[in-house]
Formats: structure tokens, sequence, C-alpha cells
């Protein structure tokens, strides 16, 4: 099975990055835990400073992973023996690849294939040949489903509350780290 991993909300925290410069820039104290949707736009915030945010958090040397991210995506890279798989609604890949290299990987940072450019992921799941993309924003889901790939939701608190349908939904790195295994175990038995 192949599986994709989107990087911001999944991986890393780049929602706090942004929202430390836009608190800083407008003198508010949004929290990623106010947060009720993946876009940012109906705080009421004007698009300059959004995207000001934006590229603070591209320029930022090194933005921090979710708790055991980097120790469960080294599993997954030793188990599977292939290249970690991140597409990115990035704009710019090359930027979520910088941040993800700069990563505190254990003894040696995986092989890795960073690829995107646009939310609707569809095109780079099937250039790549993926079964299973783990994602946190909705935007795509259905239309990935209805396509034929499997979805796993990480569960954020802009989507939380959604009553999305997905193929399995992750609270954590210890889920996902859970569901490999028991996937890794169904297809060693073949």
């Amino acid at each position: 099975m192949k599986i994709a991993f989107d990087v911001d909300g999944v991986v890393l925290k780049s929602l706090d990055v942004i929202l430390e410069y836009v608190n800083k820039k407008t003198g508010l104290d949004i929290k990623v835990d106010d947060l009720t949707t993946w876009d940012l736009e109906p705080l009421g915030l004007d698009l300059k400073t959004l995207w000001e945010a934006v590229d603070y958090m591209y320029a930022a040397p090194r933005v921090e992973p979710y708790g055991r991210a980097q120790e469960v995506l080294s599993r997954i890279h030793h188990s599977t023996n292939e290249p970690l798989l991140f597409i990115t609604g990035r704009a710019d890949p090359q930027t979520a690849k910088r941040h993800l290299e700069a990563l505190s990987w254990n003894s040696t940072m995986p092989e890795m294939i960073v690829c995107g450019g646009n939310r609707d992921k569809r095109e780079y799941l099937t250039e790549n040949c993926v079964d299973f993309i783990i994602e946190d924003d909705l935007r795509h889901v259905d239309d990935y489903l209805e396509a034929g790939f499997g979805v796993g939701l990480m569960v954020r608190p802009w989507n939380r509350s959604a009553a999305a349908t997905v193929t399995a939904r992750f609270e954590s790195w210890a889920d996902i780290d859970q569901w490999f295994l028991s996937i890794s175990r169904k297809y060693e038995k073949r």
C-alpha cells in the first residue's frame, strides 16, 4: 500500500507559525484550538496579512512537528524500504521539503519525495500511484474518495466537528502508528 502524507497540519504545526505572525501583526490572540475551519479568511483578516503570515511560515528555518511524527514516519520508511511521499498544497513544494529536512530525524533522515502545489491533490495522487493519503484539509476529501483513494483524516481543531466521510480518523501520530502496524500485518500475511 502506497501512503502519502500531507505536510501542513499533518506533519508540521504550520498554522501555529502563521497564527504567531497574525497575532503579532494584529494584536489578536487567536489560538489553533479556536479554529473551526482550515481557511483563515473567516477570521476577518485582510488577505495581505494572511499572505504575509504564510510567507513568514515559508521563510521559517524550522517548523515544529506534531508529537511522534518523525518517529512514526521513520518507522514507516524503514518498514517499507520506500521513500516517504509528501504531497503538499503549498505553491512551492520545495519550502515543505526544506522544513521536513530540517526536522531532527533519529539516526538518519529518511529518503523522501515532496511534491504538490495545489490543495486538490488528485493529480499527484494518481502520478505517484498512491492508495491512501493522510490529510487534514477537508476541501477535496470527497473527490479523493470518489477517485478511489483511501483517506485518513488527521483530526485537528479546524476539522474536528466536520461530519466528513473518510476511510480512517487519526487523533494523533500514535493512531497512525497503530494503523500502519495493522495494515503491515495484513500485507505480510499475503
